[in-house]
């Protein structure tokens, strides 16, 4: 039996459920359907998402807890470099800043700041793939 078809997913890893966790999930919640959103605080299931077919885009948020949550990500720095990221640093160390772009991510932000502009940038990722999959529609028609 073959999945269903949406047009995004979310894959938001996170090693620990801090109330920033909780606050981007409630976000994530009220942007995307719970079918689009894959949560994951291990490696093994985070690499497996990412690469599962039957969603024409990927959005990946990445909150680390640490360095060493970076360090466990970075083998799979190739798969991340087409794909929209976004991660969020647990602070502004060169070492932590350094392995976060690596990943090729399309924002940084620290954990200590208001979430305010992650929502922002996630809402603009959001609106432009549904506009881009709305105008693929209409051409196939």
């Amino acid at each position: 039996m073959m999945k269903e078809k949406h047009p995004v997913r979310f894959i938001f890893f996170s090693t620990q459920k801090s109330p920033r966790y909780k606050e981007i999930l409630g976000f994530a919640n009220q942007l995307f359907l719970a079918a689009e959103i894959s949560i994951h605080s291990r490696v093994e299931g985070f690499s497996k998402a990412i690469l599962e077919p039957g969603f024409d885009h990927q959005i990946i948020l990445i909150l680390a807890a640490s360095s060493l949550d970076l360090a466990r990500i970075l083998p799979l720095r190739t798969v991340f470099e087409s794909r929209p990221v976004i991660v969020i640093l647990p602070g502004s160390e060169k070492d932590t800043m350094t392995q976060a772009l690596s990943l090729y991510p399309r924002y940084i932000d620290y954990i200590q700041n208001d979430p305010g502009d992650i929502y922002l940038v996630l809402e603009k990722m959001v609106k432009k793939i549904r506009e881009q999959s709305a105008m693929e529609k209409m051409k196939a028609q």
